[in-house]
C-alpha cells in the first residue's frame, strides 16, 4: 500500500552502459580525486575499494550523452550548465507514467498552500483600520515615499515604495484595494500632501503590506499544493520502476538512492510559483556538529538539522498553457557573489514573478522531461560531499495560464564524517548496503 509522508516531516523535508555521442568519451577510471567520477561503465566510483559519490562531468554546455537506463531504451542527457552541473533529459518519463503519478497524488489529496488574501486577511484589514500613527520602520519616513521630492505622495510612489522597501510588486488595483480597506481618506484626491502625512496611518499600511507579502497568492514566496509519495516496497510498480531508473541515472550507491526522501508531487494553479531558493543548507550557517536531517529525523520538525540534498531531479508531469518555467538565476554566472546577490544590489532577482526571464537559464516545462542538478560540490580528497554550490539557486516561475504539475526526487548524501551512517528514510532491505 502506498503511503504519504506524515505531516510533521513536511518542513523539510546494476548499472548499464552509458554511450556518449561525440568523441569526448570519458576515460575508464575509478578515481574520485578530480571531483568527478569519470567512469562510464562500472558505476559508483571507488577510492581504496570504498564506493564514493558519483558525479557526472558536464563537459560543456550542449554536450549530449546517450544512456541505457531501462531495457534497450536510449535516453539523451544534455548538459545545460556547468556550475552547477545541470542536465536535461527529454522523455525521461512516459506520458502514462506522468499521468499515473498525478492520479496518485490527486487520490491522496494535496496539502493546500492555503493562505490567501481571503476573508481572514480582510478581517485583519478591518482591524488595521483603527491602527493609528506612524510606523517605526521604513514606512514611517516621509522621504521614503516621496520619490521625486515634491512633498506629495502619489499612488505610483506607493508602488515604488513597496518595491524598494518590501520587495512587494503591487498593481494599481491592489493599491486602490488597500486604500479602501484601510479607509485612507488622505488619498481621496489621489495625492497625499505633506500636511496630510501627519494623519496617514503608515503603521497600518506597513502591516497591510506585510500581510500581502506573506498571504497573497501572487506575492508570497511560494504558492503551491503538495503531497509526498513513498517509493519503497509498498509502492506500486510505476514508482518503484522510476526509482530504479534514478538509481541507474545517478550511479549512486543503492543505499543512497533508496535512502532518498519520498517523492514530492507539487501542483501550481493560477499564480502558482516558488521564488528562487536553495534545496539544501549551507553547513557554515549552522552550529558545528549539526546533523543532516536525513540522519536526525527527530530534529526535522524543529528545523534543528541541515538539509543535505546532494542531487535534485525534477520531473515535469504535464504541459503548461503559459508560464511555469524553472529558472536558475545565477547558473554559470562568472564571479558570482552570493552576499551581493542576496542583498539585491542588482535588483530583486529572487522574485521570479517579475524576473523569471532575466535568469541565466530558463527551462520551459514539457511533459515527461526531467532536469537534474547537483546542489553540492565534491570533496576531492574524500570523494564525499563538500560545501553547497551557491549557483544551484533556482525556482519556479509564475503559472500565467493553466495548471502545472511537477515531482521532485531529492537524494541526500553523506559528508566524510557521516559516510558510515544510513539515512533514516531507508526502509527497504537489499543485499549489499555498498551497492
Amino acid at each position: 500500500m502506498l503511503r504519504i509522508l506524515p505531516g510533521f516531516l513536511l518542513v523539510l523535508i546494476y548499472f548499464q552502459r552509458g554511450i556518449t555521442d561525440d568523441s569526448a568519451s570519458q576515460a575508464n577510471s575509478n578515481s574520485c580525486s578530480s571531483g568527478y567520477c569519470s567512469v562510464e561503465e562500472k558505476g559508483p566510483c571507488e577510492d581504496d575499494g570504498e564506493p564514493k559519490l558519483y558525479r557526472w562531468d558536464p563537459v560543456k554546455v550542449g554536450y549530449k550523452r546517450r544512456l541505457k537506463l531501462e531495457g534497450e531504451k536510449v535516453y539523451t542527457m544534455i548538459t545545460r550548465a556547468l556550475e552547477p552541473p545541470l542536465f536535461e533529459i527529454p522523455d525521461f518519463m512516459s506520458p502514462e507514467e506522468a499521468d499515473h503519478i498525478i492520479k496518485l497524488a490527486e487520490g491522496f489529496g494535496f496539502l493546500k498552500s492555503d493562505i490567501h488574501l481571503d476573508p481572514m486577511a480582510k478581517k485583519h484589514a478591518q482591524t488595521l483600520r483603527s491602527t493609528e500613527g506612524h510606523s517605526n520602520s521604513s514606512a514611517g519616513y516621509f522621504l521614503n515615499w516621496d520619490v521625486d521630492k515634491d512633498y506629495e505622495i502619489t499612488k505610483d510612489e506607493v508602488i515604488k515604495f513597496a518595491e524598494k522597501f518590501k520587495y512587494l510588486y503591487m498593481t494599481p488595483a491592489e493599491v486602490d484595494d488597500m486604500i479602501k480597506a484601510l479607509e485612507l481618506k488622505e488619498f481621496d484626491d489621489g495625492i497625499v500632501e505633506y500636511p496630510e502625512w501627519r494623519t496617514l496611518k503608515t503603521h497600518a499600511i506597513d502591516m497591510y503590506m506585510n500581510d500581502m507579502k506573506e498571504k497573497h497568492p501572487r506575492h508570497r514566496d511560494r504558492f503551491s499544493d503538495q503531497v509526498w509519495l513513498f517509493q519503497g516496497v509498498d509502492a506500486d510498480n510505476t514508482l518503484q520502476r522510476l526509482r530504479e531508473r534514478v538509481h541507474k541515472l545517478t550511479r549512486l550507491q543503492k543505499r543512497i538512492v533508496y535512502g532518498g526522501e519520498p517523492l514530492q508531487v507539487v501542483r501550481y494553479g493560477p499564480y502558482g510559483h516558488y521564488h528562487a531558493h536553495y534545496d539544501s543548507s549551507r553547513k557554515s550557517d549552522y552550529p558545528e556538529g549539526t546533523k543532516c536531517c536525513h540522519y536526525d529525523m527527530e530534529s526535522a520538525p524543529l528545523a534543528k538539522c541541515r538539509i543535505c540534498r546532494y542531487i535534485t531531479i525534477l520531473y515535469y508531469l504535464n504541459d503548461v498553457d503559459e508560464g511555469g518555467e524553472t529558472a536558475f538565476p545565477v547558473a554559470d554566472m562568472k564571479d558570482f557573489n552570493e552576499t551581493k546577490f542576496r542583498d539585491r544590489e542588482d535588483g530583486d532577482r529572487f522574485n521570479l514573478n517579475e524576473y523569471c526571464q532575466t535568469a541565466n537559464i530558463v527551462v520551459p516545462p514539457k511533459k515527461g522531461k526531467a532536469i537534474m542538478w547537483y546542489n553540492y560540490r565534491l570533496d576531492g580528497k574524500t570523494g564525499w560531499m563538500s560545501h553547497r554550490d551557491d549557483r544551484s539557486l533556482h525556482g519556479g516561475c509564475i503559472v500565467r495560464k493553466g495548471v502545472k504539475y511537477i515531482a521532485n526526487n531529492w537524494l541526500p548524501a553523506p559528508e566524510n564524517d557521516s559516510a558510515h551512517l544510513l539515512s533514516e528514510y531507508l526502509e527497504d532491505p537489499y543485499e549489499d548496503s555498498n551497492q
